[in-house]
């Protein structure tokens, strides 16, 4: 019997010096039963240019040329016409292992009440090079949807990141992604999540994760963050009204830990801002702080937030990284 068609989504826009390394992953995977979805989101450079090229070298490669309109815009246009019975999502300056679809897919397999299969990420500042220890011994856990969820809200094996997870396609019958939203994973990936019979993940790491100082992470504060935090914290308080207690615990950790991220990147001057987001952590800080299962990160910051907010920028800025993941 064929494999099934797996579609890979892969947005791009303004990433000309990183595409071609995480095109070529692509194309030279293992598994090549392969519909390959490039979105040029109307990107200024070269992009769309490099886009049909590779088209015309590999049959597999679709290109979908649009005007910009963001991450989720990009993915959403390529869900509608997607024709795979599995999907794939790539950032386009980030790169995978040859055998990463081969990974998941396999996974996939091994129940066929599995819904999304996960691997691991293995996160690289540019300018370095990822180094990977093949020698550890892989590990799979199998997970209903509320084991998964709490696994995921107190970010232990993984997080809510849209990449490094393969998805059946009925999963996005009636789920987008929010348009012209930042951090759109963190208000999407639970709502995928809820709707699984099983999940399986694997520490296996196959996915490379590139910072880069020009990425929404690592670019200078812009009021968007802002905005599009507190429009993800009231979908979150919304929603898990419906969770398990035991989510809801999970949750209200990683709510925290993305408030502070949020907090950390906020200027001084933006008064409001920084009221209205440290008004959310009190709510939650000591709930935080007793929970024995919360990370460590999130913990220390509920308890150093107690003496004083500064006290939190200071402890991170010493540590020369960021404390908190968002």
């Amino acid at each position: 019997m064929n494999n099934p068609l797996i579609s890979i989504i892969v947005p791009c826009y303004n990433v000309e010096k990183y595409l071609p390394k995480c095109v070529e992953s692509i194309i030279n995977q293992t598994y090549r039963n392969l519909e390959i979805i490039l979105v040029d989101d109307g990107s200024p450079d070269n992009c769309g240019q490099m886009c049909d090229e590779y088209a015309r070298k590999d049959s597999r490669i679709r290109v979908l040329h649009k005007e910009n309109g963001g991450l989720s815009d990009a993915r959403n246009v390529a869900i509608d016409v997607a024709k795979g019975d599995y999907f794939l999502f790539i950032d386009s300056d980030d790169y995978v292992s040859l055998d990463h679809v081969e990974q998941l897919f396999q996974m996939m397999m091994s129940d066929e009440d599995i819904d999304i299969a996960i691997t691991d990420l293995k996160i690289f500042i540019e300018g370095t090079s990822p180094t990977i220890d093949r020698s550890e011994d892989k590990r799979k856990i199998l997970m209903n949807a509320d084991e998964t969820l709490i696994n995921m809200f107190y970010q232990k094996d993984f997080d809510t990141n849209a990449c490094g997870k393969l998805y059946k396609r009925i999963l996005f019958k009636n789920i987008r992604y929010p348009k012209g939203w930042l951090f759109e994973d963190l208000a999407t990936t639970y709502k995928l999540i809820q709707s699984c019979k099983k999940i399986a993940f694997s520490n296996y790491k196959s996915y490379y994760y590139l910072f880069r100082n020009s990425s929404i992470e690592g670019a200078p504060f812009k009021p968007l963050k802002y905005e599009c935090c507190i429009k993800i914290i009231d979908q979150l308080e919304k929603d898990k009204a419906l969770m398990s207690p035991e989510v809801q615990k999970a949750l209200n950790c990683r709510i925290v830990s993305f408030t502070f991220h949020i907090l950390l990147e906020v200027p001084k001057e933006q008064r409001m801002m920084r009221s209205h987001l440290m008004v959310a952590i009190k709510n939650k800080r000591w709930g935080v702080l007793m929970d024995k299962h919360a990370r460590r990160k999130a913990r220390v910051a509920c308890l150093l937030s107690f003496v004083g907010f500064g006290l939190v920028g200071l402890f991170a800025k010493y540590g020369k990284s960021r404390l908190l993941g968002h």
